[in-house]
């Protein structure tokens, strides 16, 4: 008997074709697992239907009529309500304000997240400690957090005015939620004391996750803190940039909780942002459609944006 012959034998024989399942056997089980599948998520998604698709497309509608969020009936006005958006002062003060918290939030609060997930990863001992305290500002919610600062910063009674007094710096008091030139540095402040929690941790796992071996290989090459920093570990955290920016992004569009609770948009309109801004003309003055179209204005700017700076973000990791 040859070596071919052998090897022949030694291979287990091929299962005969009708042990095998039919094609049309093996499509029907499919169906019948995606048909499960599909009665699982049921429910979920007929409820997400009707508590956000559905409202969102009603509001679509209403954006071209003049309802004023009570009546029975309404009329429709074609694109005035747009018209009348994109041509008011108000609504681009509104615009600028969620630029200056919401970018400027996104990129205060993942440079200062980055720099404390740093610190802490070279902890040796009380890492999980420090961890809690960094996370503890995410745990409250924005409406509580910005009903403490109200008090604390409160012209006449405020923890920070008080101990500006007890200093002698009684000069340096303010009135900090009612002064037009600083309420949106203060908000911004507020901002980013609240949403750095989550972003540190996300920074500080994918630090963990570095290759410890490129960075040893670099610093025996003599590469400087700075060179590891910029060329080992800085590309590996593209991922955690995108996500953290894609975010930050997302809630700095729709600030909302922070102005209701500090400023009510004021003083005037001053620091009324957008989200506030359609809360406070649909419900507060009562032109639901008008509201409804700065809504669409406001879904369109946020989508475009977020889709943009996520292209962006993910062809710097392909890059990196």
């Amino acid at each position: 008997m040859t070596d071919q012959q052998v090897l022949v034998k030694a291979l287990p024989a091929e299962p005969p074709p009708a042990a095998r399942p039919a094609p049309g056997r093996r499509r029907a089980r499919f169906d019948r697992q995606r048909a499960a599948m599909l009665l699982f998520i049921a429910p979920a998604a007929i409820l997400y239907a009707l508590m956000m698709i559905v409202p969102s497309l009603q509001s679509i509608q209403l954006s071209f009529t003049d309802w004023d969020g009570i009546s029975d009936t309404f009329q429709y006005v074609g694109l005035r309500n747009y018209e009348d958006i994109l041509t008011g002062g108000r609504f681009w003060n509104a615009v600028k304000n969620t630029l200056v918290l919401g970018l400027g939030s996104a990129v205060v609060v993942n440079v200062i997240a980055l720099a404390v997930a740093m610190m802490l990863d070279k902890l040796d001992h009380a890492q999980g400690f420090f961890r809690t305290i960094v996370y503890l500002p995410a745990l409250v919610s924005g409406f509580i957090a910005a009903t403490i600062w109200k008090y604390v910063l409160n012209f006449n009674f405020g923890a920070v005015n008080a101990t500006l007094k007890g200093l002698g710096l009684d000069a340096q008091t303010r009135d900090w939620l009612g002064d037009h030139d600083i309420v949106i540095g203060v908000l911004l402040f507020i901002i980013c004391f609240t949403l750095g929690g989550n972003t540190t941790l996300i920074y500080l796992a994918n630090l963990q996750s570095v290759p410890q071996e490129l960075v040893e290989a670099a610093r025996i090459d003599g590469a400087s803190r700075a060179q590891v920093f910029r060329y080992v570990t800085w590309p590996m955290l593209a991922g955690a940039v995108t996500v953290n920016m894609t975010l930050m992004m997302i809630a700095g569009w729709t600030i909302f909780d922070q102005v209701m609770v500090l400023t009510l948009g004021g003083p005037g309109f001053v620091s009324e942002t957008m989200a506030f801004f359609i809360y406070k003309v649909g419900f507060g003055e009562y032109r639901a459609g008008y509201g409804s179209a700065a809504a669409v204005v406001l879904f369109i700017v946020v989508m475009a944006t977020t889709v943009l700076a996520n292209r962006y973000m993910r062809s710097r990791e392909i890059q990196a």
